[in-house]
């Protein structure tokens, strides 16, 4: 079983485009992903604390400290958008490919292939006047992926810490720029930009179990400068024929610091609240400092105990709330919330789990941002272990 999820994963990977999150996501290197695993999103996103050998949330490294067998994810996002103006748009892709790798008592590697920005955007404009008149249609899409490597160490029983380094590798940003004159004896004007992008993104992370029923948790995301090429293709009016023009520049991601408190009742319930906090502001002008909040309950059904034959099912809740970076002409910023459910069911012998994640929520302010969005998301995931 473990062969095929992790071929299924990578071809997986491979072949599925960037998942869009939000259509104001047009601006800088796009949206952010939230690096949380199926089980983090139907709390809401929060669990950055809850190291149980069963989180394969990226944000915090040092959760890898406490995975004590070999163990794969692979996870699926399918969302749909509903744009104010009436438009729905539907898209999808694999979330991440994890795999966590234990060395020994105390070590354990991680890798996988994950997704940091998102983009999806579309607009068509009328501008000009006379014979200048023309029609614009902008698209943009793709996203910036990574290929995550993590060490994770387990101090004692109390103390979990970890490190990650995301190399940046992978993944585009497309865009499509159109005019289309009405005057017809002019020919219409078309630019296409490719940007690529290369370089390495650090964090650390740190776990503190005081007690049996506490556990603290915080990472930093140090940010810094990758290096992006632009392909930039144009058709000019009287010329048919694409003259491409190539351009290097330094894009800036933001240092981030996140913290989380997790309460563990026992076998039967949890509850963890997540804050994080994005300095984007120094990134590029008009841009706006960041905050992510969320917070979310685990229940379970059945018994503990493995040789007792009942159902032991899993079913969550979660809330959260986001701000986003992207400048906006208004100089209001961009709000996010959401609430989410979920519902897990274990394979034979506990040799893995499936989960199903519900999340709804809304993005925008009309009033002030000229457009909001509705959006439902599902996700699928599945985590296979090795005894």
């Amino acid at each position: 079983m473990m062969r095929i999820m992790f071929a299924l994963g990578f071809i997986c990977t491979l072949v599925l485009p960037a998942c869009a999150n939000t259509i104001f996501s047009f601006y800088g290197v796009g949206d952010p992903v939230r690096r949380v695993d199926a089980r983090s999103r139907s709390m809401g996103g929060a669990g950055r604390s809850l190291a149980d050998g069963l989180n394969f949330s990226s944000h915090n490294p040092a959760l890898l400290g406490a995975f004590r067998r070999t163990s794969v994810s692979v996870q699926f996002v399918a969302q749909h958008r509903f744009l104010n103006g009436g438009n729905v748009v539907n898209d999808g892709d694999v979330g991440a490919f994890q795999i966590a790798l234990p060395l020994g008592r105390s070590l354990i590697v991680g890798a996988g292939l994950e997704p940091l920005t998102d983009m999806d955007f579309g607009a068509i404009e009328d501008r000009g006047t006379g014979d200048l008149k023309y029609q614009l249609e902008v698209e943009a899409t793709g996203g910036i992926q990574a290929i995550s490597l993590g060490l994770g160490h387990r101090v004692g029983r109390r103390l979990f810490v970890g490190g990650r380094i995301n190399w940046v590798a992978m993944g585009t940003l497309n865009e499509s720029w159109l005019k289309n004159f009405d005057n017809e004896t002019i020919f219409f004007s078309h630019d296409e930009i490719t940007r690529t992008h290369r370089g390495w993104l650090p964090s650390f992370g740190i776990i503190y179990i005081p007690t049996l029923r506490w556990s603290l948790g915080a990472n930093i995301d140090f940010g810094g400068s990758i290096k992006q090429r632009q392909i930039q293709r144009n058709r000019f009016v009287e010329q048919r024929e694409a003259v491409e023009v190539m351009t290097e520049s330094d894009v800036e991601f933001p240092r981030e610091f996140g913290v989380g408190i997790t309460y563990l009742a026992g076998y039967r319930w949890l509850a963890s609240v997540d804050v994080s906090r994005g300095l984007w502001q120094a990134t590029g002008d008009g841009r706006f400092d960041t905050w992510d909040v969320s917070t979310g309950m685990l229940w379970r059904t059945g018994n503990p105990d493995v040789l007792v034959r009942s159902r032991r099912f899993e079913l969550s809740a979660g809330f959260h709330y986001r701000s986003l970076y992207f400048p906006t002409a208004s100089n209001s910023q961009i709000n996010e919330l959401g609430a989410s459910f979920g519902v897990a069911l274990p394979f034979v012998n506990n040799s893995g789990r499936f989960r199903y994640v519900l999340e709804v929520g809304k993005r925008g302010d009309r009033s002030k941002h000229g457009t909001s969005e509705r959006f439902i998301q599902h996700s699928f995931s599945v985590v296979g272990f090795v005894r």
